[in-house]
């Protein structure tokens, strides 16, 4: 990535002034560099002014940020920029101290008055299921879901269950997924590990807290979530992830509802992890037949919708929010997680690639309709 400087501040003349809030090494990433040149493009239809920046550009005393734009020779350039009135904060991936600075950075940003935020809460799983159990509209979508005191509290949920998820309650991606399941001969552990889906056969659970090491784990702290059967296509299992983005009345919308269909003799669907994305209407018209009570496009949408909004009754308002639904063999939808900073590069052969992106454009006429409501 080539990168010019300019120690001049630009002169801002178009509002609103959004700043992408990203992690330092946002830009050592090639999806990230795409994902950011693809905001850029959206950005042309809605002339913003619009910068990236992380922790460290952040210039507290002269209330400025030395922010990186993509110029019109295509190179990203750092300028000097006045505090945003919009943060879209794409920020994640931290970790240690840098953790706890980033929050302190987050809360000190918040207390600002004239600054708004898109997406500054992070969805813990454990917390969402807490607060979205509390609502009968719900309850029937949810998994029954605990967090872990320890092994022993894993052996009584899987002799319960027989299937069990364990999860990190801030992990992303699936590679912090890792699948229980109890057989008459023993159990099975399924996770990703060292590039590779692997299932082990154990007569005990024994060896599960060096298992779950190998993730970054351990048995304290873990959300457990009962297993959903998924339904499979073509002998692989899979699931959903919705994504809802605002549109410049403020308004969700439904901007596209795909299939992620696990690799063979895999259970995590996770397309960063070897996985397939299909579009749903595909996925449907395969299995309708032999699933009449599979649910219509139109039937996800409502009920990603309707987590949307209890969402945002319990943790704030959002911009765009990933939800992950699985449906099993009777064709009933559970909802499995949401995501406040969702992956949303447009998928080959789904989507078109080269023009702009709805996905992208409609958060930045979600953060003109925020900057208007409030001038």
């Amino acid at each position: 990535m080539k990168l010019s400087k300019n120690k001049q501040s630009i002169k801002i003349n178009r509002r609103p002034i959004i700043g992408v809030f990203i992690n330092e090494k946002f830009f050592q990433r090639s999806k990230m560099r795409r994902f950011a040149q693809k905001l850029v493009q959206a950005n042309e239809k809605t002339r913003c002014t619009l910068y990236f920046f992380c922790l460290k550009n952040i210039n507290w005393q002269e209330k400025t940020i030395c922010g990186q734009l993509l110029n019109k020779h295509k190179q990203w350039q750092k300028e000097l920029f006045p505090f945003p009135d919009i943060i879209y904060d794409r920020g994640t991936g931290f970790t240690g101290k840098e953790k706890a600075m980033v929050e302190a950075a987050r809360k000190r940003l918040k207390k600002i008055p004239d600054i708004q935020f898109i997406n500054s809460c992070k969805l813990d799983k454990w917390q969402v299921h807490q607060r979205l159990n509390k609502y009968a509209a719900l309850k029937k979508y949810l998994p029954p879901t605990f967090l872990s005191k320890g092994l022993a509290d894993i052996e009584k949920k899987i002799g319960r269950y027989k299937y069990l998820f364990l999860k990190s309650a801030d992990g992303s991606g699936g590679k912090n997924v890792f699948a229980l399941e109890k057989k008459t001969s023993g159990f099975v552990f399924s996770y990703f590990s060292k590039n590779k889906h692997r299932k082990v056969t154990a007569p005990t659970l024994k060896n599960l807290p060096q298992a779950l090491k190998n993730l970054g784990l351990k048995p304290e702290g873990l959300v457990l979530q009962q297993g959903v059967q998924l339904l499979k296509l073509n002998g692989c299992p899979w699931d959903l992830r919705v994504l809802l983005v605002k549109n410049n009345m403020g308004t969700w919308e439904t901007v596209y509802t795909q299939a992620r269909v696990a690799p063979e003799g895999a259970v995590i669907t996770n397309a960063a992890l070897g996985g397939k994305v299909k579009n749903y209407s595909t996925v449907y018209s395969v299995l309708k037949k032999g699933y009449p009570s599979l649910p219509t496009e139109a039937q996800i949408s409502r009920i990603s919708l309707l987590i949307a909004r209890y969402l945002e009754k319990e943790f704030g308002l959002f911009g765009e929010i990933g939800i992950d639904l699985g449906i099993d063999e009777s064709g009933k939808v559970w909802f499995l997680e949401a995501n406040s900073k969702p992956s949303k590069l447009p998928e080959k052969k789904l989507e078109g690639t080269e023009g702009i992106s709805p996905q992208f454009l409609k958060i930045l006429e979600y953060a003109c309709y925020l900057y208007q409501k409030k001038a």
